[in-house]
């Protein structure tokens, strides 16, 4: 199998809406709260002064409503708005074929948009005839005579017969193919086409459907993988984004878009390349015979930075998979061209494993002198020295053997006993508090107008979010924010406000979910409005390697004194990212610790 037909992309998604917390007290602001809110060092607000009420958020009205039926151009106008652009911003690097294909969309009929604009949002890559009646179509029969002539679609064509039989229904396979009489009716769909595929050719299944059904299949799909691709810029959007948008399920924020993502030809190819290699490093399982064109390939130099960021992480997906494997020196190569964590941390690992200490020691003092971040450096003083380096605080907390705890119920044991201990409040959120605070705090940084940032209005974050080069990229929006909330009323009254404007609107460190359950007023009472700027200032300096492994709790007590907590039950180990960040909070002279569940003997 060469490497050179196109695959199924992977997307990446990360997200964490989980949270659990605990109030034994009124939320509603009483006397005796605000006394408590004293002893504990944290101003109370004046009544209703930077109350957050997410009624009062400021949203847009919905151009769709659910239940009701879309104006009848509003699929037209949307493709007509997403290939106009494609064509004004990519004439000069578009195929020839591609650029045709665009400008015999723009040539159709309205009837012949409306429909081939429907077939875009449904799953293909055939269609039977009878299910292509839509309302805002007066006349569909011509509107494929329509698109056929223009070259979008073709009836009837050579498809394999198992997509064919993948569209009939159960009764149309059975009415239609008879398969020598040997199916039945009590039979699945799934083992009727299977019978019918080991009876039949492809050619005649054909054959027989096409006297009794027409099916129509776009030309050249990938046509519109592109398009959507060069619009959307994210291998995770689709059509339905826009319609996500319009229903307003999704609020995208207004931003400053930058020329297009891909300048020549050379890099549009470049960037197609490398995420055709990703999809053969997902397959190498199926395909292993494929391992030495990955490395060889993957080891050519690379400038576009587009491609360049896929790039590294496919050779941390590929050497990964090496080692895994047992292939160490590709993994080696392969590691020694990264040049993001943990690829130095893996070297160093396969070293040892080798026997090679020279290696080993070398790669181990340049990390220490030069770390990339702090996992890194945690990792080069604690490597090959078990129980040396940082220990952070422990309490450990002997349990009944014969609890039975899941993934959440630890923590919430925990939550609650400490809140029981001390009274006042908590929430278990492990990252989303930090990245929701951050997130409203450096708002205008992450959607300022940086070069390259955004080339399309749905995006829900720059393109070099989790870029090392990120923070560097935006240090004067940085200083200005800082400079803006260094007192405290300055600080709540600008997340406040930042929280009202922009209710709903996609951020991907901000959970709108979060804030629904614990109001933002609720936090800035309890969080340490100091932790507040020193975490999130490094937070958002430190996007790529510290976006997870934050405590799990947050508490804050009655007597005061507020702390992260990290739960581990009995059989659990601190993670390298997670020790970091206890490295940090240390550093901070933030209060965190672990509490351990230990069985009883």
């Amino acid at each position: 199998m060469p490497l050179c037909s196109p695959q199924a992309s992977h997307g990446e998604h990360e997200a964490c809406n989980c949270y659990a917390w605990f109030m034994p007290f009124p939320q509603t602001q009483t006397e005796t709260e605000t006394e408590t809110s004293d002893s504990a060092g944290i101003a109370p607000a004046e009544p209703g002064a930077h109350a957050f009420n997410a009624d009062e958020a400021v949203m847009d009205a919905p151009l769709l409503k659910a239940q009701e039926a879309a104006p009848a151009d509003y699929y037209q106008n949307n493709f007509a708005e997403v290939f106009a652009y494609v064509l004004t911003a990519y004439q000069e690097i578009l195929p020839e074929d591609l650029e045709h294909s665009l400008g015999a969309y723009l040539q159709a009929d309205d009837d012949a948009q409306r429909l081939f604009a429907r077939l875009l949002t449904r799953n293909g890559p055939i269609f039977l005839e009878p299910s292509l009646r839509y309302a805002e179509v007066s006349n569909s029969h011509h509107a494929l005579a329509n698109l056929e002539a223009l070259g979008l679609i073709r009836r009837n064509a050579a498809v394999p017969a198992d997509w064919l039989l993948r569209v009939l229904k159960k009764s149309e396979l059975l009415d239609l193919l008879d398969a020598a009489g040997r199916c039945q009716r009590s039979w699945a769909k799934e083992r009727i086409s299977h019978h019918i595929l080991g009876v039949y050719s492809d050619q005649r299944i054909r054959q027989i459907a096409s006297g009794h059904v027409a099916w129509f299949s776009l030309i050249a799909p990938w046509h519109w993988h592109l398009v959507q691709l060069l619009y959307f810029g994210q291998s995770d959007k689709d059509w339905s984004t826009q319609i996500r948008r319009d229903l307003g399920q999704v609020r995208y924020e207004t931003v400053e878009l930058s020329q297009a993502r891909f300048t020549s030809p050379q890099s549009l190819q470049t960037y197609l390349r490398e995420r055709e290699l990703r999809s053969y490093i997902f397959r190498l399982d199926e395909h292993p015979s494929l391992l030495p064109e990955l490395v060889d390939e993957l080891s050519e130099p690379m400038a576009d930075i587009e491609a360049r960021r896929l790039r590294q992480r496919n050779l941390l997906r590929l050497g990964k998979w090496c080692e895994q494997h047992e292939a160490l020196g590709e993994a080696l190569r392969l590691y020694a061209q990264a040049e993001i964590p943990p690829a130095r941390e893996r070297r160093v690992r396969i070293y040892a494993k080798q026997g090679n200490s020279e290696s080993c020691e070398q790669l181990l003092k340049q990390i220490n002198q030069s770390p990339l971040s702090a996992t890194e450096k945690i990792f080069s003083e604690r490597f090959g020295q078990r129980g040396k380096g940082y220990q952070p605080p422990t309490t450990i907390w002997s349990v009944e053997s014969d609890c039975d705890f899941d993934d959440t119920s630890v923590e919430n044991y925990v939550l609650k006993a400490l809140l029981e201990q001390h009274g006042g409040w908590g929430i278990h959120s492990e990252n989303a508090m930090l990245k929701t605070l951050t997130g409203l705090v450096y708002w205008d940084a992450i959607f300022s107008a940086v070069p390259g940032a955004f080339t399309n209005p749905f995006q829900s974050a720059p393109h070099d979010l989790l870029a090392h080069e990120f923070a560097s990229a935006r240090i004067e929006e940085l200083a200005i924010i800082e400079a803006r909330v260094a007192d405290d009323r300055t600080l709540v009254e600008r997340m406040t406000h930042t929280a009202n404007l922009k209710w709903g609107t996609a951020n991907p460190l901000v959970s709108w979910g979060l804030l629904q359950s614990v109001p933002l007023h609720h936090w800035l009472e309890v969080v340490p409005l100091t932790w507040v700027r020193q975490l999130s200032a490094f937070l958002i300096r430190n996007l790529g390697d510290y976006r997870k492994g934050f405590p799990d709790l947050f508490l804050c007590y009655e007597d005061g004194r507020a702390e992260f907590v990290e739960v581990k039950g009995p059989t659990d180990q601190l993670q390298p990212q997670q020790r970091a960040w206890f490295a940090i909070l240390r550093d901070m002279g933030i209060d965190a610790r672990i509490v351990k569940l230990k069985a009883a003997k």
